[in-house]
Formats: structure tokens, sequence, C-alpha cells
């Protein structure tokens, strides 16, 4: 069972499309600081139908 706070975090890329790997180490750092139980990657958070 999951519980307590599970982030959907967003993937930041780079302008030729590649993963920032050093954005989203800061994204996972900034996350176990503030004691998030979790983070969900390559997940949504609902943005997509707006396109």
């Amino acid at each position: 069972m999951f519980q307590g706070s599970m982030v959907a975090i967003v993937t930041p890329m780079n302008s030729d499309g590649s993963l920032d790997i050093k954005s989203f180490k800061g994204l996972l750092d900034y996350h176990i600081e503030c004691k998030s139980d979790g983070v969900v990657v390559v997940g949504t958070s609902g943005e997509a139908p707006h396109y």
C-alpha cells in the first residue's frame, strides 16, 4: 500500500531533445530534501490533453 506524498515530476529536456540529467538530479534532490515519499517518473500530470 502506498501512502504519503508521491509527486509526478516533469522530465527536463535539453534543446536537442536529450534528457537534462543535471536538472533531473536537481529535481530528485529537491524532493529528497522535502521528504517526499516517492516520485512518479515518466508518468503524467494531465497536461497532454491540452495540446
